[in-house]
């Protein structure tokens, strides 16, 4: 069984291996991921070494289908932020 490891979990194992107080390490992670959406947004794609890729992608509109009753139902467009883990160095 997976456990499951929450913002607040990372915020305090940041905080007790930086010795910063977890309200400034809270500030810093939020800060972090903001701007990384931001960037996203504005079509950057932003590479973290060791962590991974963010970019925004988009998927085209589309006809699904209605799994209860099988009727052609018309999806959307809409665009996400796409996240690529960095390769394992195992």
């Amino acid at each position: 069984m997976a456990n499951n490891f929450s913002k607040s979990n990372l915020i305090d194992a940041i905080a007790n291996k930086t010795g910063f107080a977890k309200t400034n390490v809270q500030e810093m992670l939020e800060a972090m991921i903001s701007e990384i959406l931001i960037q996203a947004a504005n079509g950057s794609t932003v590479n973290i070494t060791g962590l991974g890729r963010f970019q925004q992608k988009s998927r085209a509109a589309r006809i699904g289908r209605n799994p209860a009753t099988g009727e052609a139902v018309e999806i959307a467009a809409s665009t996400y932020l796409a996240f690529k883990p960095t390769k394992s160095k195992s």
